[in-house]
């Protein structure tokens, strides 16, 4: 429960500081387009590939070994 809830905070934090960094520095936005673009890509690839079922459980797969600290 605690590596869901510190995900889903490290998200709002990466949100919270992309707003910032577009809001501050517009010329940054074309890399962020070409980033989105490229992930929706890798997305749309991996569901025709593996399926949607199979494109979730390998999203929160790389979401756990992200997210996960050694200690």
């Amino acid at each position: 429960m605690r590596l869901i809830l510190s995900l889903i905070f490290g998200i709002f934090v990466i949100m919270f500081v992309g707003n910032i960094l577009l809001t501050e520095f517009p010329s940054l936005n074309p890399i962020f387009e070409e980033g989105k673009a490229w992930l929706s890509s890798m997305y749309n690839m991996s569901v025709v590939k593996y399926g949607a079922a199979a494109t979730g459980i390998l999203i929160i797969g790389l979401l756990f070994l992200v997210g996960d600290k050694k200690r």
